[in-house]
């Protein structure tokens, strides 16, 4: 019994020490990332990851910069190239528009649209906004909470692609 309850306190102090960080979070903030290997198990394509906002709760623009700074945890990955930058964000009425640096010769219109319900699902948690417009070269990507609701409801209204 001496030697069990050593081990019974140490478990208990590293589970509640892993709890902890995700507890000290003054500001947290939601990133959606793609899974890394998502291709063996395509029900859980997208995953969260919680970061800390440390003041800057309302400034869109620095938060995006810590999330192209790609994720921490394992099993996240980022969804855009290396290199990617977001060259404008606009807040609008109508919903939020982004312009990336041009992606067309580094990612597939699969992996475009992916990086776009990513950044989409983030922008919204972020601010509220229903609708996320995203610009890279010549594609344009609007989505909305609705055409968002990939695995919830089974049923998907497809989002809006443009290409000029």
């Amino acid at each position: 019994m001496k030697r069990i309850l050593p081990l019974i306190l140490a478990a208990l102090v590293f589970v509640s020490g892993c709890n902890l960080s995700a507890e000290r979070m003054k500001e947290p903030v939601t990133f959606y990332y793609v899974r890394s290997g998502f291709a063996a198990d395509m029900s859980q394509v997208i995953g969260t990851e919680q970061r800390e906002a440390s003041g800057h709760r309302g400034d869109l623009s620095y938060l995006l910069a810590l999330y192209l700074m790609g994720p921490s945890q394992e099993g996240l990955a980022t969804p855009l190239p290396k290199g990617t930058r977001i060259v404008l964000v606009e807040e609008k009425a109508s919903g939020i528009q982004l312009k990336l640096s041009d992606t067309e010769e580094t990612m597939t219109d699969a992996e475009f649209s992916l990086a776009c319900a990513c950044l989409s699902l983030t922008c919204m948690d972020l601010t509220g906004a229903e609708r996320v417009t995203i610009l890279s070269g010549n594609r344009t990507v609007t989505m909305t909470r609705e055409n968002l609701e990939l695995y919830d409801s089974g049923s998907t209204a497809a989002a809006t692609e443009e290409t000029k």
